[in-house]
Parts: C-alpha cells; sequence; structure tokens
C-alpha cells in the first residue's frame, strides 16, 4: 500500500472558499472606480486589474481542481494577487510615507512566505494564516469603517469607500480558504 505525504487539502465541495474568492473577484471593477483618477493610462489600469483577477481565478481553479493533491499551486495564486497589491500600493494616493510602503511590501512579503510554508506543510496549522487575515480584517472593520459610519472619524468618499470594500473582501476570501485547509490522511 502507497502512503500518501501528510500535507493540506481543500475539499473542493467547501462552497465558502470558492464564493468568497469569487465575491472578491466581483469587487475588484469597485477597486478600480476607486482608482478611476489615477488610471488613464491603460498600462497601469491593467496593472491592477489583471493580476488580482487572474490570482482570484487562478485561486478558485487551484482548489476546485488540485485542492486534494496539489494545494501548494496556491502559492503562485497568491503571489500574482501579492504582485498586483504592490501595483495598485504604487498608485494609491494615501500611501506617500515611505514607511507606509515599506511596511505594506513586507507585510505582502509576509503573505507569501507564511502561505507557502503553510501549504507546503512546513507550518503545520492552518491558524497562523486564520490570523493574519482576521487580524487586519478586524483592524479595518472596527478601528477604521465603524468610526466613519458612525460619524466619529471623517467621512470617506465613495472611491475610497469601493477600494475598502475590495480589501475587506479579500481578507475575507483569503480566511476563508485559510479555514477550508484540513489535514490530509
Amino acid at each position: 500500500m502507497k502512503k500518501e505525504k501528510q500535507g493540506f487539502q481543500i475539499h473542493p465541495g467547501r462552497p465558502t472558499a470558492v464564493i468568497s474568492m469569487l465575491a472578491f473577484a466581483l469587487c475588484i471593477p469597485l477597486q478600480i472606480m476607486g482608482y478611476a483618477d489615477r488610471l488613464k493610462d491603460p498600462i497601469v489600469a491593467m496593472g491592477v486589474v489583471f493580476p488580482t483577477v487572474f490570482s482570484a481565478f487562478l485561486m478558485i481553479a487551484v482548489i476546485l481542481r488540485y485542492g486534494r493533491k496539489a494545494l501548494w499551486l496556491s502559492v503562485f495564486a497568491v503571489f500574482i494577487g501579492v504582485l498586483g497589491f504592490v501595483v495598485k500600493l504604487l498608485i494609491d494616493p494615501r500611501g506617500t510615507s515611505p514607511l507606509h510602503h515599506a511596511s505594506a511590501v513586507a507585510l505582502y512579503i509576509a503573505i507569501v512566505a507564511l502561505w507557502a510554508l503553510t501549504a507546503l506543510y512546513v507550518i503545520r496549522t492552518k491558524w497562523v494564516l486564520v490570523i493574519l487575515f482576521l487580524i487586519p480584517l478586524f483592524k479595518h472593520i472596527f478601528l477604521d469603517d465603524i468610526p466613519v459610519l458612525l460619524g466619529r472619524a471623517a467621512s470617506l468618499s465613495v472611491s475610497s469607500w469601493m477600494k475598502e470594500f475590495c480589501m475587506l473582501s479579500f481578507m475575507l476570501a483569503m480566511s476563508f480558504f485559510a479555514l477550508s485547509f484540513e489535514n490530509r490522511e
């Protein structure tokens, strides 16, 4: 009897991961509307749109086709998505501080590294990834968004809300993906 290497898998029958990533892919046009003033150049627009959309659909395809046997392929989708976020960071008017850019790029590198280490079963728990995505999700909701909605902070423009909604949907989708990891027998 052939013994299979132990690791993580995602059962394709888990709809939350796929549906949440599909919702993120559909939110990307909202994000683009938030950057409409900066996307005069079609190449820059494609640099923001294409990697994130491709990444979302690649994640869905990996899970549906290879989720049980080759979860490590999801690392490529996460890497491509991070490249899209780096391009977005470079054109974001809020991120003019070198410290903001450096900390964001460090976070993106950590996301790819931790995702890869978990998908390759070097880190043998999914909870590192879950926490990695849930902490910023809750931070955005409770410290950034709720005070604005309650009128305790300066209101945001519609374009800023679109960017925020896209980021929240990304963090939620990645949380659902990480929660869907299960040990392969």
